[in-house]
């Protein structure tokens, strides 16, 4: 199990680990497979998907609605206020309200 910060990224591909983190903890860009992804856009994120990713879809899901902060997901909007905030991190710890 691949747990970090209270989160299980377990489902993640091994590939996108770091992506995801650095977006979830810091709100740092991510990819165009990412945004469609994070963005709720189920046809970009089909055609955007890398051939891992596109077998691994139903775990991005399980993983987006079990263990990834909801404000960080859900609609572009949303996507856009996580990197705008920085994520979910303040510098070197996490927030409270996070875990």
């Amino acid at each position: 199990m691949r747990r970090r910060n209270g989160i299980d990224y377990g489902l993640v591909p091994a590939h996108m680990l770091g992506s995801i983190q650095r977006y979830i903890e810091r709100g740092q860009p991510i990819g165009s497979f990412l945004t469609a992804l994070l963005s709720n856009d189920l046809n970009l994120t089909f055609g955007r998907a890398d051939e891992g990713n596109r077998g691994a879809i139903g775990d991005w899901v399980t993983f987006l609605w079990n263990e990834a902060p909801e404000d960080c997901w859900g609609s572009g909007a949303k996507v856009e206020a996580w990197q705008a905030r920085g994520g979910r991190m303040v510098g070197t710890t996490v927030e409270a309200s996070a875990e």
